[in-house]
């Protein structure tokens, strides 16, 4: 079973390949497919075929020992609903908005809890709710002033 490349690996193979092209070993056509191999690579071998040819070997090096994998700790990414909250109670104070806004927020809230902090975004979430239960009030009174 082979090894997945991770994005690690792939900007270390890409960083590799325009230090060959600096140095004569590819063109510009070949170094752009081999950076579009490079980051479509799935694993650490291919992405070993790419700079096998233009990376020269140590002259009389020991026998190296397989790379350690390297992993990168993503960044948690914010949750879309919860931007949708906050800008669907805002753009739309009134009643659609506001009620897209709570839907949205709710299930924000949901997806950041059942992430266990993949996602961020608790407090566009909130906020969005906060502005569609206060728009929907808002509308509500209205409703009931011209009644």
């Amino acid at each position: 079973m082979e090894l997945r490349a991770s994005d690690a690996d792939r900007e270390q193979t890409v960083e590799r390949l325009r230090t060959a092209s600096m140095e004569g070993r590819l063109d510009s056509e070949e170094l752009e497919q081999r950076i579009q191999s490079a980051y479509s690579a799935l694993y650490c071998s291919e992405l070993g075929r790419l700079t096998e040819d233009v990376t020269p070997p140590a002259l009389h090096a020991p026998a190296m020992a397989p790379a350690r994998p390297t992993f990168v700790r993503t960044a948690p990414s914010t949750n879309g609903f919860a931007i949708a909250s906050i800008v669907c109670a805002v753009a739309w104070f009134m009643w659609f908005g506001s009620v897209l806004g709570v839907v949205f927020g709710h299930v924000a809230l949901r997806q950041i809890r059942a992430g266990g902090g993949a996602q961020r975004g608790r407090g566009l979430a909130i906020a969005g709710l906060v502005l569609g239960y206060l728009g929907l009030a808002v509308f509500a009174v209205a409703i009931l002033a011209s009644i």
